[in-house]
């Protein structure tokens, strides 16, 4: 043990907390990794080397016999005499109640998605975060984006101070639906947007917040993608949090994204070691370091809106799996697009190029002109389908779908048809009732047909075309705001009303502010015009509202064209 220790030398305290902790009582392997963030190789090497040292059994302790012996050695007399206190220390004793009410919501939320690349961080490291920012800045009437939060750090903000707003923007419609119920629940202030970090920041989020908290996926360029929406929500003094580890024995991947910081020219104001623990994450210690960034004046420039697709570490969207749509799944998904009439198709894929063998290589679109070719899916999801395709066909690829891509295609996507591949195990297709509420909830707009195991059994086909527009003016009312799905809501709804209702631009506007869902109608607005407190339906687009909140609102819309 001596010899390793040694070789450690100036850098063996942590060893030497794991020894001493030892002598005190039996662990498990996770949590000697989380208490002292160490990475669990390094603390698999003190096992090995601590050898017939140990208690026989399952859970590792030094034997009685020599404990003595391994407190004097290794000092545990020096460790607890130079150990620095926590400054939350105080701050976090006081604040049971807090953690307790974190805690139960954080057993009620959806759990982990590994293609995320979710690591759930502990119910005390949200609190933590929430005193952190608590102790630093003025938070009541202020605004925070959470830039993804799995971890729950924007109900835990709040409801340490509730004179806080905050914005959630997360791909995770599970997390959003549960953040949606659990804030109100709580007389909290959050609002939740859906968007794909990828493909931008929703519009309703850009330019909001004083401060935007973000705990990415610890990938390069998926440090770089969170910060750089980060950037985009900010008001011109922002700051930003990032939740960052990596491995003692990795520095090189640390470097790689710290030197994302000076790229995007943010400055590090202050850096905390270890500040978050996770329950997982333990070839990082389980733990990550907290840094306080603050943009200069250049770094809103530095930010680039282009998609970044493999930015996770595992799944369909990692680096290794991004190997694009596979031939066979191209050809039937064009083909499915062209249809019985054999419309010139559009292809939309994560990344330009990857359906353009099959766009170039099907005979029936030969001589399509402007309308062939490809626009990519982070172009589809924000902007929409150029005019001249918009009587033909789109084919998207969506095989990497995590689960929200099908809906917002559906919404954006303006075309005589629409053909869609995802996953044969995509959750809209996994049974009949599924397959139904997705249907129902574009019925007015598209008629849908699912063909599960086409072509493989991997993959699966979505064909929508369009329906003939309804008669019943609610319906067509809906049908008028699916068409226009990037616009902001209560505009296109006023215009409805005034198309389908014939009533005038005021009386239009007035009915869509009665009518918006739950009765939040009106933004609240501070001394200097900023907007607190909004519902997504007040400011956002169709685009950007989560998808819980739909069936409501088209049940509002639908009504409000009523005499």
């Amino acid at each position: 043990m001596g010899a390793l220790v040694a070789e450690y030398g100036v850098h063996s305290r942590a060893i030497r907390e794991v020894l001493v902790a030892l002598t005190d009582r039996s662990w498990t392997l996770a949590d000697l990794v989380q208490t002292f963030a160490v990475p669990r190789r390094t603390v698999e090497e003190v096992l090995a080397a601590l050898g017939p040292d140990l208690e026989p059994g399952d859970l590792p302790r030094i034997r009685v016999d020599r404990v003595a012996e391994y407190r004097r050695r290794f000092g545990a007399d020096h460790l607890r005499a130079t150990a620095l206190a926590d400054p939350l220390g105080p701050a976090l004793a006081e604040a049971g109640d807090l953690l307790a009410t974190v805690t139960r919501l954080r057993a009620a939320a959806p759990p982990p998605r590994r293609a995320l690349d979710h690591v759930a961080a502990t119910p005390e490291t949200a609190v933590r975060r929430a005193l952190w920012l608590d102790a630093h800045f003025d938070l009541a009437g202020g605004h925070l984006l959470c830039v993804g939060d799995h971890d729950l750090t924007a109900l835990a903000t709040c409801l340490l101070r509730p004179e806080l707003t905050a914005s959630v923007v997360d791909v995770d419609e599970r997390l959003l639906a549960y953040i949606d119920r659990a804030a109100p629940a709580e007389g909290l202030a959050i609002r939740c947007l859906v968007g794909d970090l990828r493909f931008g920041l929703p519009p309703a989020a850009t330019g909001r917040a004083e401060l935007a908290f973000t705990d990415p996926p610890y990938t390069p360029d998926g440090v770089r993608l969170f910060l750089e929406r980060a950037l985009e929500g900010l008001t011109p003094k922002g700051r930003i949090l990032l939740a960052y580890g990596f491995s003692e024995r990795t520095p090189a991947l640390g470097l790689a994204v710290q030197r994302e910081f000076g790229e995007l020219e943010l400055a590090v104001e202050a850096q905390w070691p270890a500040f978050s623990r996770y329950v997982g994450a333990q070839a990082i210690g389980s733990a990550s370091d907290l840094y306080l960034l603050r943009p200069t004046n250049k770094a809103r420039r530095k930010a680039s809106r282009g998609g970044r697709p493999t930015i996770y570490t595992h799944g369909e969207q990692s680096a290794e799996a991004s190997g694009g749509v596979a031939a066979d799944v191209a050809s039937a998904l064009v083909d499915a697009a062209a249809g019985p009439q054999r419309l010139p198709v559009l292809g939309s894929a994560p990344v330009p190029g990857e359906l353009a063998a099959a766009l170039a290589g099907t005979g029936e679109l030969a001589g399509t002109g402007e309308l062939a070719g490809e626009r990519s899916l982070a172009a589809l999801w924000t902007g929409g389908v150029p005019g001249p395709a918009r009587a033909g066909a789109v084919a998207v690829d969506a095989t990497a779908d995590p689960g929200s891509w099908l809906l917002r295609i559906l919404l954006a996507a303006d075309a005589r048809r629409v053909a869609v591949a995802v996953g044969n195990q995509h959750p809209d297709l996994g049974d009949a009732a599924s397959q139904r509420a997705l249907a129902e909830l574009v019925a007015p707009k598209w008629a849908l047909r699912f063909r599960r195991s086409t072509p493989g059994p991997t993959s699966a086909l979505v064909e929508a075309v369009t329906v003939d527009e309804p008669a019943d003016p609610g319906e067509r009312l809906v049908r008028h705001v699916l068409d226009r799905a990037h616009g902001r809501l209560v505009n296109v709804w006023r215009d409805g009303l005034v198309a389908v209702a014939g009533l005038s631009k005021p009386a239009a506007s007035t009915r869509v502010t009665t009518a918006l869902p739950a009765g939040r109608a009106a933004p609240e607005t501070d001394a200097a015009g900023a907007r607190r407190g909004l519902a997504p339906e007040a400011d956002a687009s169709l685009m950007e509202i989560p998808r819980h909140r739909l069936a409501p609102l088209f049940a509002a819309i639908r009504a409000s064209a009523a005499p």
